[in-house]
């Protein structure tokens, strides 16, 4: 019988043979991973977890840790990549294992969410993450670059902008102040440290990207980043502004486009408030829910707790009165008691006296970012206390609007 250890790396050489093992399962080479971890001033070792068959470095999974926003409260997020099995060991388990252990680890770590980006759904629902849509936009990218200058011919006017290629040096303080201003209340954006910048910079995603900014004199007022084309199609993966200068926005996406002339289709993910999507709804570009992002909830208390602060507000606005509810998802539970325009987050609690809703993961996570809506199919447990007033429907709206909230592919990992 084989001994299987499933754990952290435990030096650079055990580092080195995940690098090997990964360089035999994707295409992307050695070297992309390699980056990844190596340029990160924040990697710890307690991140990359293997499976080590008789002494093999059999399978692996890396952790990316990030910390998102729900408006002006953030939560812990353990984000999946880099997951590889060397093929003579898959068909073991051996992924299954290391989810196992890490899931476990994760909760002691601190982390609320966990969040993956995969293609192949039942090997991760297995374990526990759901697949919760996204809107994505797709576009002819010569349509678009008609629309661009049709409307410029329209305009009749000269934009007062100069449309350039990022230059690190340059631009990187004013693009990261830009993304703050922009997104410091954002749900679902990440928070990007002065190290994060620093370390993106010599990253191969960064370089494979293509990164455009937009100038009034010297100061950047967007910009804009496509990642890295596949096949005839890519993705645009963050387009940023400043309040009053959306007529930006055209230019700048017309300036990354002609950097990729033999693109034929432009895939988008843009939060509700952004100026270009009335556009894109306008050109009848295609819409559908990409199954791309999987999530799971770590800790259900502790993230309702955290969050707290933002809850409480809600109803305050509102002017809820007193309700107990209790809240399901994943096999966790907690209630919620909110008294005297205060909001506590219990654990223990009698589950027979108050009224219970039953969420999937992918529908408690959908709510959380994006709000709820009529569609969700939600369990009901009335329990022996009245029902909370207002009416259930109406109480989730309050708690959970809708967000103007979006998760930038130039994080993915």
């Amino acid at each position: 019988m084989s001994n299987i250890e499933i754990r952290p790396v435990q030096s650079r050489i055990e580092l080195e043979a995940v690098y090997e093992l990964l360089d035999t399962c994707f295409t992307l080479g050695k070297s992309y991973f390699q980056s990844r971890l190596d340029y990160s001033s924040t990697y710890r070792f307690d991140t990359t977890w293997v499976a080590v068959v008789d002494g093999v470095v059999a399978s692996t999974i890396q952790i990316f840790p990030y910390i998102c926003r729900v408006e002006d409260v953030t939560l812990k997020v353990a984000g999946i990549g880099s997951v590889g099995t060397k093929p003579e060991y898959r068909g073991q388990g051996l992924g299954l294992q290391i989810l196992q252990k890490l899931t476990e680890w994760m909760a002691q770590e601190g982390y609320d969410l966990s969040l993956l980006f995969a293609v192949i759904h039942p090997f991760y629902e297995k374990m526990g993450w759901a697949i919760v849509p996204e809107t994505e936009y797709q576009l002819a990218a010569d349509q678009f670059m008609s629309q661009a200058s049709r409307t410029s011919q329209k305009s009749g006017v000269q934009l007062p902008y100069s449309i350039q290629n990022f230059e690190p040096s340059a631009h990187i303080k004013q693009v990261a102040e830009i993304y703050e201003q922009v997104n410091c209340r954002r749900t679902l954006s990440r928070v990007r440290t002065y190290a994060y910048w620093q370390d993106m910079l010599h990253s191969v995603e960064w370089r494979e990207g293509a990164w455009s900014v937009a100038l009034q004199g010297e100061a950047i007022v967007a910009y804009g980043r496509l990642g890295r084309q596949d096949n005839e199609s890519i993705g645009l993966e963050e387009l940023c502004y400043l309040p009053g200068h959306e007529s930006a926005i055209m230019p700048t996406l017309a300036h990354l486009l002609a950097q990729h002339p033999d693109v034929k289709t432009v895939q988008l993910r843009l939060p509700s408030d952004h100026a270009l999507l009335p556009l894109l709804k306008e050109w009848n570009a295609d819409e559908e829910a990409s199954n791309l992002m999987m999530w799971k909830m770590i800790r259900l208390a502790e993230t309702l707790h955290i969050i707290k602060p933002v809850l409480e507000r809600r109803l305050r606005h509102e002017s809820v009165t007193d309700f107990r509810l209790a809240i399901s998802c994943g096999g966790q539970s907690v209630l919620l008691i909110y008294e005297e325009e205060h909001l506590a987050v219990v654990g223990e609690y009698d589950s027979s006296e108050v009224t219970t809703l039953e969420f999937s993961p992918s529908e408690f996570v959908a709510m959380l970012f994006h709000g709820y809506n009529s569609q969700m199919t939600i369990g009901h447990c009335p329990g022996t206390r009245q029902e909370p007033h207002p009416p259930m429907s109406e109480m989730l709206q309050i708690l959970f609007p809708a967000q103007a909230s979006v998760f930038y592919l130039t994080d993915k990992f």
